[in-house]
């Protein structure tokens, strides 16, 4: 699986259960035990805006929403 496919992923479980969580430095979906992607990948969507970090967990902003429909195309 490359990155883009893993942020996607992300994406969509974010915007799905309205936050993913950080544990063993891996983000998880809210209960989850299977890992969606590392803290440095998590903090690189920090970085391009499409997570923001509130409170401990990863909120999805209204750029991550565009960027996890899979309608819309990535850019790399």
């Amino acid at each position: 699986m490359d990155k883009p496919s893993l942020i996607r992923n992300a994406l969509r479980q974010a915007q799905l259960y309205g936050y993913l969580v950080a544990r063993t430095d891996r983000l998880y979906h809210p209960g989850g035990t299977r890992p969606l992607c590392g803290l440095q990948t998590a903090q690189e969507m920090v970085r391009q805006e499409l997570l923001v970090i509130r409170n401990g967990r990863y909120e999805i902003t209204p750029k991550g929403i565009r960027v996890g429909d899979p309608r819309s195309p990535l850019k790399d």
